[in-house]
């Protein structure tokens, strides 16, 4: 088995009238004023005010990656290499890039750029900050994408070469915001472990920079007038972590919020007849999917495990729960995320190759019935606070699963618990929920289905080891050629589906409201990878 440490947690969380008013008690009085204090000018203007669905607990991307953490962390902090709103690379703190042979990558830095300190962008910035995850032994979410890494140097005062071990065709979306963020050498000298906290905060050449870190209460930043991008529309960006529902969209119908990120899809026609507001809603590349442990009782039962995934009314749940905001996912990766490796029409042959465990529930109690526990068994499945969506297929799961002697308890838990839960790998069963930060289809087919990737904090769940799949995305990962390299990852899901270790859920749909003070542009499934509040404008 190729050894592929792994570290990330990846994941990628209604109320009352009166106890959306008790939440937040300061929201609606702090963020409600015309005018911000100090200027004349008026606030939707000045400040830009923005409600998360769940709190964080660092502003470090590198230590909890939840994509609540991103979209904080990319209006601070920059990458190399940047994702364009059609997924591909494109140039962001490198201005180009080559891949010199099989094993070499050179990045070439913009001039002129500088952090939001005043200092200026060296090689040897970049070089510290990728050695925060290629270092041996670094723990950071980020580290497992640079196990293969050999060597990083500054070759020029503007250049960075990196060398690897082995080929690797998907390094080149190493270097992007899912998984490295440039910070200043000096600055990770001074600070430290303290980096993402409410003293250490961070620091970044992105258009703005944080102020203030108030973690299960709120994020203040401000504009950096260094930015190289031009100067930032809102002098200040405040964000509110809400996990309540109704406070979010009462917030956003006393004009107290600008912009709301998860709008639930049963809430959405809610949200649309709120004056002045828009809902833009786009696919977003994302999967929700059950996870079995198959190395835990009764979970390493390949019966029990099809018993399950024949329980998962899939096209219910997006008709009902989702109000038909997603799409029933047959495997891993969205359809749409294999541009540039197959084609349609190989996708279209690929997914329909790929076993399915549709909804029925004489064929789930006859799995059952060849299980090692026929008669049942109970067990716990959490989600996290900031996806009620989430919690509810999990419910109607629940009750399916009644029907065939299998007790399921469905536990709402804060985001940060449910991150660090998926960590240990401690559980039989889970619901993983990833947001694709890359254009490459292998991004989470690696991740969860390589043996190598298995173990406490590994981004294999699932702790599934089979070596022939293991060995076919290797050979993917080690290829240069995009059709081979395509052909050997859909070998690869069609040779795991047979063995259940996920169930995928659906393929999701990102809605987001803007109020009626400001207007988005090129909103799409890669909208909030980077900095997105330079794509909000005032109206």
């Amino acid at each position: 088995m190729a050894d592929l440490p792994v570290s990330r947690r990846s994941v990628l969380r209604s109320a009352a009238f009166a106890g959306a008013l008790a939440v937040l008690p300061g929201l609606l009085s702090a963020c409600g004023s015309a005018e911000p204090e100090g200027t004349g000018a008026k606030k939707s203007l000045d400040v830009l005010r923005v409600a998360l669905p769940s709190s964080i607990g660092s502003l470090d991307a590198a230590k909890e990656a939840g994509i609540m953490n991103y979209v904080v962390a990319l209006l601070v902090q920059e990458s190399l290499v940047g994702v364009g709103p059609d997924g591909s690379l494109q140039p962001s703190l490198a201005e180009s890039w080559t891949r010199k042979n099989a094993t070499t990558y050179v990045y070439k830095l913009r001039s002129g750029v500088t952090f939001a300190d005043g200092s200026p962008l060296t090689a040897a910035d970049v070089v510290a900050s990728l050695n925060l995850h290629a270092k041996k032994g670094s723990t950071t979410a980020f580290a497992y994408a640079y196990a293969n890494v050999d060597t990083i140097e500054a070759t020029g005062d503007a250049e960075v070469t990196i060398k690897l071990k082995s080929p690797d065709a998907s390094f080149a979306w190493v270097p992007t915001p899912g998984t490295l963020l440039v910070t200043s050498a000096a600055f990770i000298k001074a600070t430290g472990e303290r980096i993402g906290t409410p003293e250490g905060k961070l620091l970044g050449t992105g258009p703005y920079k944080v102020a203030e870190f108030a973690p299960d209460s709120h994020v203040t930043l401000e504009r950096n007038d260094a930015y190289r991008g031009g100067k930032p529309a809102f002098r200040q960006i405040r964000i509110d972590f809400i996990p309540e529902e109704s406070t979010r969209l009462l917030a956003m119908r006393g004009d107290s919020v600008d912009v709301a990120l998860n709008v639930p899809a049963e809430q959405i026609d809610q949200w649309k007849a709120v004056p002045g507001a828009q809902v833009l809603t786009a696919g977003d590349r994302s999967l929700v999917t059950l996870a079995f442990n198959t190395a835990k009782k009764p979970w390493d039962d390949v019966h029990v495990r099809r018993a399950v995934a024949h329980a998962v009314d899939r096209e219910g749940v997006v008709r009902s729960v989702l109000r038909g905001h997603g799409k029933v996912a047959a495997t891993i990766p969205d359809p749409a995320q294999w541009g540039g490796v197959l084609d349609q029409a190989e996708v279209d042959a690929l997914y329909a190759s790929i076993p399915q465990y549709g909804f029925d529930l004489a064929q789930a109690k006859a799995e059952l019935a060849k299980s090692a526990t026929p008669q049942g068994f109970s067990d716990t499945l959490t989600y996290p606070s900031s996806g009620p969506q989430l919690g509810r297929a999990a419910l109607t799961l629940a009750e399916n699963l009644k029907t065939i002697g299998i007790t399921l308890e469905v536990k709402e838990v804060p985001l940060e618990q449910w991150i660090a839960d998926l960590g240990k790998h401690g559980s039989g069963i889970y619901l993983g929920w990833y947001f694709a930060t890359t254009g490459d289809p292998a991004e989470y087919i690696q991740q969860l289905l390589h043996g190598g990737a298995t173990g406490e904090n590994g981004t294999n769940i699932a702790e599934y080891d089979n070596a022939e799949v293991t060995g076919l995305l290797d050979k993917a990962k080690a290829g240069t050629d995009d059709a081979a390299r395509g052909k050997l990852l859909g070998q690869a899901l069609v040779k795991a589906a047979a063995d259940v270790p996920y169930q995928p859920l659906w393929w999701g749909e990102a809605a987001t409201a803007f109020g009626k003070a400001v207007a988005a542009d090129g909103f799409g499934p890669y909208f909030f990878v980077g900095p997105w509040a330079t794509k909000v404008a005032a109206r």
